[in-house]
């Protein structure tokens, strides 16, 4: 099934077909697999790899326009193997696509092109979260956070008026967006210099025997998880366990912090009502519209997607063995083995593309 002799990554004979499955796969697959492996911020890594594949597309193109094509593509796959994926993700998706479509409009300068998208993806990514929060419970809720924290500090660490000042959203915020914008800056490194390291021969020895692959299986619900209800997710049940805390704080002890019970009350159902019309109205409308826009542009891409579709399964053979070969490597270093093996081994799968 693999071939090295074929292995010619430095003559850019590289369908982008292939980089384009293979951002596909990770926008299906990688999540499951760092869930599995309970990796922590599963959401900065898939990011990464999406800009570590859109470096590669642009670095193989010949032709402006390679990257929003497969973005295209990547979207009607994503809704073809996961129909239930939520309108954001879909978004976030487009704009790492068109972000690197900008940023490569000019490919003379691939090094500090590759550094930053890497680190608009990586702020981008870190922000959307907190927008997210934003939206869904008004600025009441970092109102809420900075005086909590606060009162905290006060009783069982300092006990003084002093520190009724410190805004800690606004540390929380630039902390978490700051570990996301170096996770992309190293994603962005690693792209400007992976063409490279893929002619190399450390990257050749990663090639994986045609006996491997015939003896790989994998079974689709390993890497499968039910979604999580929103209100079982962990970010909104720690809010609603802080609130909850806050409005007792706020009854026992209401000197001791400025928001009265009807403010955090408010700020839930505004939660509560904002959620409800996303997810059983705007949601819906928004999902329907962007299928009907992807089914038009399904059309003219049948070949692609179907060629990508057909041949996910031995990629995700692919993705499994190299992950599992991996696991002699700890944090960062694992993830520099198993993306450089993973892109070296897809680029040369003999399959027809």
């Amino acid at each position: 099934m693999l071939n090295p002799s074929s292995y010619e990554v430095e003559n850019k004979i590289i369908p982008i077909t292939r980089l384009t499955a293979l951002w596909a796969l990770s926008e299906s697959m990688l999540g499951g697999l760092l869930h599995a492996a309970h990796v922590p911020l599963r959401g900065m890594i898939i990011s990464s790899a999406a800009v570590i594949i859109i470096c590669l597309i642009a670095h193989f193109s010949e032709k402006k326009g390679e990257i929003l094509k497969a973005t295209i593509i990547v979207l009607i796959i994503k809704g073809a193997i996961s129909p239930h994926t939520p309108f954001a993700a879909y978004l976030a998706v487009f704009m790492q696509g068109l972000f690197g479509e900008i940023f490569f409009y000019k490919k003379r300068f691939f090094a500090f092109s590759s550094i930053i998208l890497g680190a608009v993806i990586g702020i981008l990514t870190g922000l959307q979260r907190f927008v997210t929060l934003t939206l869904i419970f008004g600025a009441t809720l970092w109102d809420a956070f900075n005086q909590f924290m606060n009162y905290a500090v006060n009783e069982f660490l300092i006990s003084s008026s002093q520190t009724n000042s410190i805004n800690f959203s606004i540390i929380l915020v630039s902390s978490y967006v700051l570990i996301h914008f170096i996770f992309g800056l190293a994603a962005g490194t690693f792209a400007a210099k992976l063409p490279k390291k893929l002619i190399s021969n450390d990257a050749k020895e990663m090639l994986l025997s045609k006996s491997n692959l015939d003896s790989a299986k994998v079974i689709a619900s390993e890497n499968q998880r039910k979604k999580k209800k929103w209100w079982k997710k962990p970010t909104y049940l720690a809010i609603l366990i802080f609130s909850a805390i806050h409005l007792a704080i706020s009854y026992f002890n209401p000197q001791a912090i400025n928001l009265n019970q009807k403010s955090i009350l408010l700020m839930l159902i505004r939660s509560f009502l904002i959620i409800i019309i996303w997810f059983f109205y705007l949601s819906p409308l928004l999902m329907s519209f962007i299928k009907k826009m992807l089914h038009k542009k399904q059309n003219a891409y049948t070949n692609e997607v179907s060629s990508i579709i057909n041949h996910i399964p031995q990629y995700k053979n692919i993705t499994v063995l190299i992950w599992k070969s991996s696991s002699k490597y700890k944090g960062l270093r694992r993830l520099n083995h198993f993306m450089t093996g993973l892109i070296v081994n897809v680029l040369t799968l003999e399959i027809s593309d």
